[in-house]
C-alpha cells in the first residue's frame, strides 16, 4: 500500500543490535531564495506550456521536424532554469542564498566623506565583478554537465522505456528518440544538476522514494503525464493529433508544469511516497 509520510515521522529509536545507520537522505531541494529565482520558478512552466501550445499545430503537421527544431530551445530554457533557480550539486539553496547575503554584509560601506587611499570604491566594484563571474561559471559547468548526462544517458534509457511500454519498435524510431529527448530534458536536467551522480539519491529516484520538491515533482509529473497522455492513442477518434508521440509529449509537458508547482505546496513538500505492507501483515510478522 502506498502512503505519503513526512521525514520527521521516521522512528529514530535505536538498539545495540541494530546495523549501523545509513547515510541520511538529502533533504528536499528548495528554489533559491532570490526574488528573481522565486519569480521565474513560477514563470518557467508557463513559458514552456505557452511555447508548446504555440507550436502545437506545426507539431501535428510534421512531428519529427518540429520536435527536432524545438529541442535546442528546450535545452536552453532548461539550462537557464537550473542555473537561475536551483542550487548546484554539493550545495544547498540555503547556502547559495546565504552567499549573496554574506557578501553584502562583509562588503565595507562607503564612507560618508570623500574617498581616500586610492579610490577603495573602485576596488570593491572590481572585486565584486570577479565574484559574479566566478559564481556564474560555478553554475555553468554543472548545468552543461547535467545537459550532457541527460542527452547521453537519460535519452536512450527513456527511449527504451517508451518501447517497453508500447511504442513502435520497427517504425517511428525518429519520433521515439525525439520524444525521449524532450522527456529527458524535462525530467532529468534538474535532477542531475542538483544531485549529481550520487548513488543513494538515484536509488530513491528509481524507487519513487525521494522527498517531494520542485525538482523531483517535475520529474515525476513528466512521467505520469506521459503515461496518461498515451490513453488517447488507441481510441478510434481518427484525429491527426492522436498520432504517436503527440499526446504522450503533451501529457509530459503538462505533467512537468503541474508537478513543479503542486510539489511546492505545503500539502506535498517534503513528504515521501512509501510502499509498505498492510498493517495486519506487519502485526503478523511481529508475533511470529
Amino acid at each position: 500500500m502506498a502512503s505519503v509520510t513526512s521525514p520527521s515521522s521516521v522512528n529514530t529509536q535505536g538498539s545495540p543490535t541494530q546495523a549501523p545507520a545509513e547515510k541520511p537522505s538529502p533533504p528536499p531541494i528548495d528554489i533559491l531564495p532570490s526574488q528573481l529565482a522565486q519569480a521565474y520558478s513560477y514563470v518557467h512552466p508557463a513559458v514552456l506550456l505557452g511555447l508548446y501550445a504555440y507550436r502545437f499545430e506545426a507539431l501535428v503537421a510534421d512531428p519529427v521536424r518540429e520536435l527536432l527544431a524545438d529541442l535546442p530551445w528546450l535545452a536552453a530554457l532548461q539550462i537557464s532554469f537550473v542555473m537561475l533557480c536551483l542550487p548546484p550539486a554539493g550545495s544547498t539553496s540555503t547556502e547559495a542564498g546565504a552567499g549573496a547575503e554574506e557578501e553584502k554584509k562583509k562588503a565595507p560601506k562607503s564612507p560618508s566623506g570623500p574617498l581616500r587611499h586610492g579610490k577603495p570604491g573602485y576596488r570593491r566594484k572590481h572585486s565584486s565583478g570577479k565574484s559574479s563571474w566566478a559564481c556564474f561559471f560555478a553554475k555553468l559547468m554543472p548545468a552543461f554537465l547535467s545537459f550532457a548526462l541527460t542527452s547521453l544517458l537519460a535519452t536512450p534509457l527513456i527511449a527504451v522505456l517508451l518501447v517497453l511500454f508500447g511504442a513502435p519498435l520497427t517504425t517511428h524510431n525518429a519520433e521515439t528518440i525525439l520524444c525521449a529527448a524532450h522527456m529527458a530534458l524535462l525530467s532529468a536536467t534538474g535532477l542531475v544538476y542538483v544531485h549529481g551522480v550520487e548513488a543513494s539519491v538515484w536509488k530513491e529516484v528509481w524507487g519513487i522514494a525521494r522527498p517531494v520538491d520542485a525538482v523531483w515533482g517535475s520529474a515525476l509529473g513528466t512521467g505520469l503525464g506521459a503515461w496518461f497522455g498515451a490513453i488517447p492513442i488507441p481510441l478510434d477518434w481518427d484525429r491527426p493529433w492522436q498520432a504517436f508521440p503527440i499526446t504522450i509529449l503533451t501529457g509530459a509537458y503538462i505533467g512537468y508544469a503541474v508537478g513543479s508547482l503542486v510539489s511546492r505546496t505545503p500539502l506535498l513538500y517534503g513528504k515521501r511516497i512509501e510502499f509498505a505492507p498492510e498493517q495486519a501483515e506487519e502485526e503478523e510478522k511481529k508475533t511470529n
